[in-house]
C-alpha cells in the first residue's frame, strides 16, 4: 500500500516520496530513433516501412561509424529522416547505447515526449505510434517494453519506448556518457533495465495505479507492457519483421513487394562486409 500523509486540516492524502506530476498530461508527441551499423538495404525498409504505416513520425538513423554512413546519410535525407553517426565504431554493446544517448539528446531537441528506439532489423508494419501514445498515456511510465519467454529474458531493448523527460535527464544520460567514454562495455539489457526499475521507484500516483493493477513478476518489472512488441521475440507475426524470426529471404521478399532494388544476398549481410559484432544495434 501507498505511504501517504494524511492532512486533517484539509481533508486530503499526501502522497509520500511518489511525484504528483503526469508525465504525459496531453497525448505525447511520438519520435523514433533507429540503432543501426549499415545495413543500408534494411535501413532502406525500415524507412519504406514509415512511410507506409507511419509517416509524419519524426525519426533518426544512428550509425556505429560504418562504411556506408554518406550512403545512409542519402538514403534519411530522401526519405526526410534525420540521420547522425558515431566519429569511431564502439566496442560490442556500446554502439547499441550510443543510439539510445543519441536517440534522447535529439528528442530533447525537438521536443519529442516519448521516443520509440529500434534496432536496425526490428520493422513494424503496422501503425504503430497510436498505441504506444495511448498506452503512455493511460500509465503515465517512464518505460515501454516487453520480455521474451524465448531467452528468458525480462527486458528487451531490440523495440524500447522511452519518456523523454525521464530517460533524456542527468540520471541515465550521465551515466551512459561515461561508460561510452570509457569504453566500458556493458550487458545493455541488465544496464537498461536496471534504470527502469529506477524509474519505476520515482512513479507518479497515476502510474502506481497502473502498477497495482498490472502486476508484473520482480524480473518483468519498471515498464508498462506493450502488446505490440510481443512476450516471445522468436514467435512470428505478420505486425513486424525481426531476424530472430525472419532470415534473409523474408526481408527481400518484403523490399520485393516494395518495388526497392535490392537481392535476397544484399539481406545476407547486414554489416555489409565489415565484420560481425554479437550484439545487432
Amino acid at each position: 500500500m501507498a505511504q501517504t500523509i494524511n492532512r486533517s486540516w484539509n481533508q486530503d492524502e499526501l502522497p509520500l516520496g511518489i511525484a504528483a506530476a503526469q508525465l504525459f498530461p496531453a497525448p505525447p508527441r511520438v519520435g523514433m530513433v533507429i540503432g543501426t551499423f549499415a545495413a543500408v538495404p534494411y535501413i532502406r525498409l525500415q524507412l519504406e516501412a514509415r512511410r507506409r504505416f507511419f509517416p509524419g513520425i519524426p525519426c533518426l538513423v544512428h550509425d556505429d561509424c560504418s562504411h556506408k554512413a554518406a550512403e545512409l546519410a542519402e538514403l534519411c535525407a530522401q526519405y526526410g529522416c534525420d540521420f547522425e553517426h558515431n566519429s569511431t565504431r564502439q566496442p560490442p554493446c556500446l554502439g547499441d547505447l550510443t543510439a539510445f544517448v543519441g536517440g534522447l539528446m535529439w528528442a530533447k531537441e525537438k521536443n519529442i515526449d516519448l521516443l520509440l528506439k529500434v534496432s536496425r532489423r526490428w520493422i513494424f508494419l503496422q501503425d504503430w505510434p497510436r498505441s504506444l501514445a495511448q498506452l503512455a498515456l493511460q500509465s503515465q511510465y517512464a518505460t515501454y517494453c516487453s520480455y521474451t519467454t524465448t531467452f528468458n529474458f525480462g527486458f528487451r531493448t531490440e523495440c524500447l519506448g522511452m519518456a523523454v523527460a525521464e530517460w533524456g535527464a542527468e540520471t541515465f544520460m550521465q551515466s551512459a556518457h561515461s561508460r561510452i567514454s570509457a569504453g566500458e562495455s556493458v550487458f545493455v539489457e541488465g544496464y537498461m533495465h536496471n534504470f527502469a526499475r529506477e524509474f519505476e521507484r520515482r512513479n507518479s500516483r497515476w502510474a502506481e495505479d497502473w502498477r497495482r493493477a498490472h502486476p508484473m513478476p520482480d524480473d518483468k518489472n519498471g515498464y508498462a507492457l506493450w502488446d505490440a512488441i510481443g512476450t516471445d521475440r522468436c514467435a512470428k507475426t505478420p505486425h513486424l519483421l525481426w531476424h530472430d524470426f525472419a532470415g534473409a529471404e523474408e526481408y527481400f521478399q518484403l523490399s520485393k513487394a516494395w518495388e526497392l532494388p535490392y537481392s535476397r544476398k544484399d539481406f545476407e549481410d547486414p554489416n555489409q562486409g565489415a565484420g560481425s559484432k554479437p550484439k545487432d544495434y
